[in-house]
């Protein structure tokens, strides 16, 4: 399975059988039976899951909300320090008390319906505590509670522009309203940004299926379109020839 999403939550992961890979433009991790890994909110990413070789893909996840971030950080007066780039999820050492503790939530998870909120918050909270006790440096990433900045534009566009994402997310996560975000781009980039996304979506796809052997039915994906239909109406209206025709 592939697909792509940007986490809105920090998560704590295991995985259980199968593999995942994730990438964000930048790094490219797998993650393995029995790696623990951290997902960090914000951070958009493309995900491949596979199977096991005899067993589905399977993995357990914990999602930190914020009202328990908040809540952890007075009660331990948690205060995050700057940090720089990190990764959309990256491996977590291997560590006993991780183990134990995931140990048990799944000896716990029957019990995690409607109406066990509390033992959620518990059990959410002595996650943070394992997982402080293994990697203190997580602090600066867990409670780090601002809104993405205005960052750098061009940089950030050029970066993500295959995500399928709405103009009112990209704007969101450059550190812009709405308004802002379409005035810095038409002001960056000379064009409104709807125009610019797609003509750079199908100049990329017109090189994967050219250069990288992409499929018509794989690549569309690849760069941002929801429809394979949709895809190759517009592929063929601004190059004037179908997608399947591109392919070596």
């Amino acid at each position: 399975m592939t697909g792509e999403d940007i986490v809105n939550r920090h998560a704590f992961a295991y995985q259980i059988t199968g593999s995942l890979t994730v990438q964000d433009g930048r790094e490219k991790v797998t993650f393995q039976p029995g790696d623990f890994r951290f997902n960090v909110r914000n951070r958009l990413a493309k995900f491949v899951k596979q199977p096991g070789e005899s067993e589905p893909f399977s993995s357990l996840s914990l999602q930190f909300d914020e009202e328990t971030l908040r809540e952890f950080a007075d009660e331990h007066h948690l205060i995050a320090e700057a940090t720089s780039y990190v990764p959309p999820s990256f491996q977590l050492q291997k560590h006993p008390l991780l183990q134990n503790f995931v140990d048990s939530l799944q000896q716990s998870l029957p019990y995690f319906g409607y109406g066990n909120s509390e033992l959620i918050k518990i059990k959410l909270k002595e996650a943070l505590i394992v997982l402080l006790k293994v990697q203190p440096e997580l602090k600066n990433i867990l409670f780090n509670f601002q809104t993405p900045g205005k960052i750098n534009l061009k940089a950030f566009m050029e970066r993500n522009f295959r995500f399928n994402l709405s103009l009112a997310r990209f704007a969101y996560l450059t550190g812009r309203s709405i308004s802002t975000f379409k005035r810095d781009f038409l002001e960056e980039f000379s064009m409104p940004p709807a125009k610019w996304l797609q003509q750079k979506r199908l100049d990329e796809a017109y090189y994967l299926l050219k250069e990288e052997n992409f499929k018509t039915t794989d690549v569309y994906t690849e760069v941002g379109f929801e429809d394979l239909s949709h895809f190759s109406f517009v592929f063929k209206k601004h190059f004037g020839v179908n997608p399947s025709s591109i392919c070596r």
